[in-house]
């Protein structure tokens, strides 16, 4: 399925004006009811629906994309809702500069997440995503979007929610620029790779926190009689000498772009991962973790 043949012009709206993200999302749905599609419930009961998800949070991305959305019962279709604001909406520390109101039930959850998936790619691609904010009529928004092709699978795949975003260590690098990666991005984990650039390895901060910890004190197992953080002080001194290779693991699970996300619950539950490099060969391209998980799929 394209991912154009979802839109419909009479459910695009551009050039509007707001003040805040709520009225936004209130005036699209009061559209939806004024095309009578059918949906069962009510225009206030998706509103409430709405505005349940919009509580949790993580429905605006970094690059502009605001995907409020709502699952409802006794639908089993799913409607795309599709706004450019007449400048970009402040909301949530972010400018909204296209806002997709996703209307969906329970059996069309793969549908939906995959057609997330192709807007965040879209909004992404910044000369690409200017010419759709900049279009003059519905019409012309869905040719853009016809332009690039994108397919919307009924089967949910890991590339559908891993992050392409991320950061890699070499094995001659130093522990110092792993914390500093650790602390500067908020993260716990780091692919490590080769000369070639391909995976080799993984760190985590277990890793280093394990590898700060005196063999000694692993043997006795109770650290109660060491009253002093000396230890790990003496590690952190040589923070800028350890090489990432005398601390880092060798990678043993991962995932495949076209793995069904099944597979990837199932390696999370059975190897108690909190991350995993998804590869093409053995070249890196995402990495799934247990938040992409609750944030996409769990709570999508």
């Amino acid at each position: 399925m394209q991912l154009a043949s979802l839109l419909t012009p009479g459910l695009i709206f551009l050039k509007r004006s707001y003040a805040g993200k709520d009225e936004m999302i209130d005036d699209l749905v009061r559209e939806v009811f004024r095309t009578r599609y059918k949906i069962t419930c009510t225009e206030e009961a998706v509103k409430a629906s709405l505005r349940e998800r919009e509580s949790l949070g993580g429905t605006i991305f970094p690059t502009g994309l605001a995907v409020p959305h709502a699952r409802l019962e006794g639908f089993d279709d799913i409607l795309l809702v599709v706004c450019v604001p007449n400048g970009p909406l402040f909301a949530e520390d972010r400018n909204i500069r296209l806002m997709v109101l996703v209307l969906t039930g329970h059996t069309t959850s793969n549908l939906y997440l995959n057609t997330l998936a192709a807007f965040a790619k879209i909004s992404k691609d910044e000369e690409y995503f200017a010419r759709l904010l900049a279009a003059e009529t519905p019409q012309s928004f869905i040719q853009i979007i016809k332009e690039k092709d994108f397919e919307v699978k009924q089967e949910v795949l890991v590339t559908s929610i891993m992050s392409r975003d991320f950061h890699t260590l070499y094995p001659g690098n130093t522990i110092k620029e792993a914390i500093d990666i650790f602390y500067k991005h908020r993260t716990s984990y780091i692919p490590i790779l080769d000369k070639d650039d391909l995976l080799t390895g993984e760190l985590t901060v277990f890793d280093i926190l394990e590898k700060g910890i005196p063999n000694y004190a692993k043997k006795i197992g109770n650290l109660n009689f060491m009253k002093s953080f000396k230890p790990f002080e003496e590690f952190l001194d040589q923070e800028n000498e350890i090489k990432v290779q005398e601390v880092m693991k060798k990678y043993t699970v991962t995932l495949g772009e076209d793995s069904p996300i099944i597979e990837a619950i199932m390696k999370f539950a059975t190897e108690r991962r909190r991350n995993i490099p998804v590869l093409s060969g053995r070249q890196l391209v995402g990495i799934v973790s247990l938040g992409d998980l609750v944030h996409k799929v769990l709570r999508a």
